[in-house]
């Protein structure tokens, strides 16, 4: 079996978390299902699709501290391996940062913030985890073009449905599909609607600003 064509996803998933640094094998898990690609009830370490991207890219499992308090990392291997000379397309530009993956999994989408609607936070928490899933490539390609958090996921800190105008692109989305992203503005398809919605990155003051996964939910 070729491992690489069968699971590209989750290989590249793997590369792009474990670059640089060793995680937590639980950060790493609640990465994988905040991105689609493991299913809420499956341990990680159990996944076949993961268990095979582990081996094939030749990761290690670390643990580190004692008793209790002590935890298992992944970590990738040091040296140049031909594995990983034999996918070059996984270069730092096509990284999903991890902290847009950390915090998208932080959301709850039963859980909404007193000042948000449950059926608009429903939405909101559904676009984010859409706009991560690998298959779609529009979170690697936001990060190529320049977009940061604040533009993707921002928004005033109280009630950010009355302050669309400083709320970032996937606030925007409410159930539509991105047919389009460039360094500066985006197209979004709306559903029940016959005309595709620019959105053009806010220019805001950052300290107005605050991320969906630092608000308190009810």
């Amino acid at each position: 079996m070729n491992l690489r064509r069968a699971e590209p996803d989750v290989i590249d998933f793997l590369r792009a978390t474990l670059a640089g640094r060793a995680h937590p094998v639980t950060k790493v898990e609640a990465s994988a299902r905040a991105a689609g690609l493991l299913g809420e009830a499956q341990s990680i370490t159990d996944a076949k699709a993961f268990k095979q991207a582990k081996k094939f890219l030749r990761i290690r499992s670390v643990r580190v501290g004692f008793g209790p308090r002590s935890q298992w990392l992944w970590e990738l291997p040091r040296e140049n391996t031909p594995s990983a000379k034999a996918e070059p397309q996984a270069a730092p530009a096509h990284r999903i940062p991890s902290d847009w993956v950390e915090g998208i999994a932080c959301l709850d989408a039963d859980r909404a913030p007193p000042d948000v609607p449950r059926h608009r936070w429903r939405q909101f928490v559904s676009d984010c985890h859409n706009f991560l899933s690998p298959s779609e490539d529009w979170a690697a390609r936001a990060a190529r073009l320049g977009w940061d958090a604040i533009g993707l996921f921002g928004c005033a800190p109280r009630r950010p449905l009355d302050y669309s105008a400083s709320a970032g692109l996937l606030w925007a989305m409410n159930g539509g599909r991105l047919v389009e992203l460039h360094r500066d503005w985006a197209v979004i398809d709306m559903p029940l609607q016959t005309r595709q919605r620019v959105f053009y990155r806010r220019n805001v003051e950052r300290n107005k600003i605050s991320l969906p996964w630092t608000k308190k939910a009810a």
